[in-house]
């Protein structure tokens, strides 16, 4: 057994003996398989009528209610804009996205990597590119509601070396926009959103070759009319800043938002809740610290509709299948993190314990009223991953 993953374990404990923790709430597996009536589908009554936003929340009602959502799909509570990535390892996210589409404003399917270029050009495979659900998604759109798609792209197996040469050269930059423009037009996309930033930060390169790369790609983008979303990391405090206030500065007048990653605070080798609420608003306020600043809506503050499992041997993200699966499989509790505002499943067992941090509807309305508070949008990561009636929050 790995001894620090043990010792980690060990600090979730403590952790929440320091939380305020809501009184546990337990369920015997085998009466609630008997006494549950699972609820699938659109419903009458949403999720605030039906008194499911709450602190208390019970195990009984999520695995009864969760596969549940409001009839009126297309009703929006959050007045910002909203992505929503799909990822085609989850591809319950296209029928998501399909099902709500009225309550986003984006949606970015997972499809895309340029490669670098070799003798001749830069090269952007689109088999992942799904046609049908394109067509679906555009048929929905009308006068009043549509939705742009945005697929990501990752920079995939490049070098500081291939950077810095489309940095320096500018038939490579015509070139690199061309198959941007070109795969753009063919399947009607309306931009794209860059996953560039994380794939240098960490090498040591200078970060103005970055930035220069990013407003290069932009601005020539946005001469044809197609939007650029740049995805950036948290920040760590003052002194960890892997995207500064100096960068968005720079940045800002060139793309249309900037999809900040406000997730993923923890992880296997440090436990703890996904996203710390303090956390992430000062994520945001160290970007643009002035509250009336009108450009804190080009910020898309990260929202995960995923959990973290953790055990003595490790653990890894969880979905809301899996998550359901838990809850009807275990003996359990479920305690609100009063510090973080998020709530953890506990389940026990033969092999040691494991402690669960995934979203509920409380959690998920206190980020959404976070980022009204700010005056930001949200991004979703990803749409099949999370439990229907969170949809009923948007």
């Amino acid at each position: 057994m790995n001894i620090l993953i043990l010792i980690l374990n060990i600090l979730i404990v403590i952790k929440l003996s320091e939380a305020t923790l809501s009184p546990p709430t337990t369920t015997s597996n085998k009466k609630d398989k008997v006494k549950i009536e699972i609820q699938k589908g659109p419903v009458n009554k949403d999720i605030f009528q039906r008194n499911l936003v709450i602190k208390d929340i019970t195990i009984t009602d999520i695995i009864r209610e969760s596969r549940t959502y409001y009839t009126d799909t297309k009703r929006r509570k959050f007045s910002g804009e909203i992505l929503g990535y799909i990822t085609p390892w989850n591809s319950n996210g296209y029928e998501i996205s399909k099902t709500f589409h009225g309550k986003f404003t984006m949606v970015s399917p997972v499809w895309l990597s340029i490669l670098p270029s070799n003798i001749s050009t830069f090269q952007l495979p689109t088999h992942d590119v799904q046609k049908k659900w394109l067509k679906d998604m555009r048929s929905m759109n009308n006068e009043n509601h549509n939705v742009k798609i945005l697929p990501r792209v990752l920079f995939e197996h490049w070098s500081t070396n291939d950077i810095t040469e489309l940095e320096n050269n500018i038939q490579k930059q015509q070139q690199l926009i061309t198959v941007l423009s070109d795969t753009a037009k063919s399947y009607r996309f309306d931009g794209y959103v860059l996953e560039i930033w994380n794939q240098f930060i960490f090498t040591g390169i200078n970060v103005q070759i970055i930035l220069s790369v990013v407003k290069t790609i932009s601005q020539k983008l946005k001469n044809n009319h197609l939007d650029i979303i740049l995805a950036v990391p948290p920040s760590r405090g003052t002194k960890a800043q892997l995207f500064s206030r100096d960068q968005f500065n720079e940045l800002a007048p060139h793309v249309k938002a900037f999809s900040l990653m406000t997730y993923d605070y923890s992880s296997l080798e440090r436990p703890g809740p996904n996203s710390p609420l303090a956390w992430a608003k000062q994520c945001v306020e160290l970007l643009i610290p002035n509250q009336n600043d009108p450009r804190r809506i080009q910020i898309l503050l990260g929202i995960n509709f995923y959990g973290y499992n953790y055990t003595l041997e490790g653990g890894g993200p969880i979905l809301g299948s899996q998550y359901l699966k838990s809850l009807e499989s275990f003996k359990s509790k479920i305690h609100w993190d009063d510090k973080s505002k998020e709530h953890l499943f506990e389940t026990k067992s033969s092999l040691g314990n494991r402690y669960i941090f995934y979203p509920t509807p409380y959690s998920i309305i206190h980020r959404l009223d976070l980022a009204a508070e700010l005056g930001t949008g949200i991004a979703i990561w990803e749409l099949g991953q999370g439990l229907n009636y969170f949809y009923d929050l948007l």
